[in-house]
């Protein structure tokens, strides 16, 4: 009997043994112990259920300057603005740089006009200046331009200069500095958008900037004309006797291209 009681009492353990070690297989980590934000942070980190939407940033009147954080969202075309979209007045005149023809009028020239000129009397040098010029003799008339040929300098992608533009703008300066009494009009074209207008901007700079520092042209023989309607990826070069800007500031300079 006692033989019979001691197989039984083997046998018992034997199950007993057999159910725990059942049950630690079947034994998970404790629920403490997860994050309940785990689904979340991998579907932050890698969107396998969810679609993004697509960022959209409008910009109605094309300054450069998101709807969002534009403070003047009607700006006229080609209007240079500052970081808000406000259109500039660079002398506090309270006439817009795209309006202003006196983009500097000292304070003590204020109020100005509808334009933006000052009220102060002209110097009596300019007086004398241009009196002199309107009473120029004939034989004293700045000699006629008979520059002719000049290229066309084609861009692609940026405004920075190929080798094959240096080759043109470098026979082009042999022509320009052959001829003192002609002024060279650099034009670029682009006026459909204002970033295509910085681009023109940037590209005629391109040109003036090869000639004048690599080729020795005096940077007060160029006039400056860029945004006029024509091929975006063209600068032409066109010598005159005419008068216009030799420097002109960039339009919108949040929108240089960068070469």
């Amino acid at each position: 009997m006692k033989r019979i009681i001691k197989i039984m009492s083997v046998l018992l353990l034997a199950v007993v043994a057999l159910q725990v070690t059942a049950q630690s297989r079947k034994r998970v980590e404790p629920l403490y112990w997860i994050n309940p934000n785990n689904y979340v942070y991998s579907e932050l980190n890698k969107p396998t259920h969810m679609k993004l939407p697509k960022i959209v940033l409008p910009d109605a009147d094309k300054d450069g300057v998101t709807d969002q954080f534009d403070l003047e969202p009607n700006t006229p075309a080609g209007a240079p603005v500052d970081s808000h979209g406000v259109s500039k007045d660079t002398d506090g005149d309270g006439v817009p740089d795209f309006k202003d023809k006196e983009l500097l009028t000292p304070q003590k020239c204020f109020p100005v006009n509808a334009d933006g000129i000052g009220n102060c009397p002209e110097l009596a040098c300019c007086k004398e200046i241009r009196d002199m010029v309107s009473n120029m003799k004939p034989n004293n008339t700045v000699p006629e331009c008979t520059i002719g040929g000049l290229p066309s300098v084609h861009f692609k992608g940026n405004a920075k200069l190929t080798k094959d533009n240096e080759t043109v703008l470098a026979a082009a300066a042999a022509k320009i500095n052959a001829n003192p009494n002609c002024k060279v009009k650099v034009i670029g074209y682009g006026a459909s958008s204002k970033s295509a207008q910085q681009m023109s901007w940037d590209r005629v700079n391109a040109v003036i900037k090869y000639l004048v520092e690599k080729q020795g042209v005096a940077e007060s023989r160029f006039i400056w004309s860029y945004g006029q309607d024509g091929d975006l990826n063209t600068v032409d070069l066109q010598g005159t006797t005419e008068e216009g800007p030799n420097t002109v500031p960039a339009p919108f300079p949040n929108l240089k291209s960068k070469n």
